[in-house]
């Protein structure tokens, strides 16, 4: 673990604990003899982040990472339609990079992850509306 991902994970457990700073700077001192978490080294990270464990602390993850991204429906529908644009030879890069690029031009979000239901039906239409003039420009 990285010592800013130690440091990020002795604040929220010291903040889901309740621990105000007296108490907060206490328990550094007592466990490392140092009363800033910015000065502890790897080793003494660890320790404090177990002691907090012990008083109750759990990592819990992300919200957005308990749930698979692509379970939505939109979402799916933009990917599928971003692949058979590519198989079309519409779409010279069918990699996910160039799809979240097209999707930053068209709503200056950067990744279709994030996109509300109102920005994904956007992009959905402008992929068909391409789609649609690349066929039509076809058979002229």
């Amino acid at each position: 673990m990285t010592r800013q991902k130690y440091l990020q994970l002795i604040h929220i457990a010291a903040h889901q604990l309740k621990l105000d700073d007296a108490t907060y700077r206490q328990m550094l001192h007592r466990l490392t003899g140092k009363t800033s978490a910015k000065a502890l080294n790897p080793g003494q990270l660890a320790q404090v982040l177990n002691a907090l464990k012990t008083q109750g602390f759990r990592i819990q993850p992300h919200q957005a990472n308990t749930k698979k991204q692509t379970d939505r429906p939109q979402l799916q529908k933009i990917q599928a339609l971003w692949q058979a644009m590519a198989q079309e030879g519409i779409v010279r890069d069918a990699s996910a990079t160039a799809l979240a690029h097209f999707v930053k031009r068209e709503t200056g979000c950067d990744s279709p992850y994030w996109l509300d239901s109102q920005q994904a039906s956007q992009v959905i239409e402008k992929l068909k509306q391409w789609q649609k003039r690349v066929a039509r420009a076809a058979s002229c």
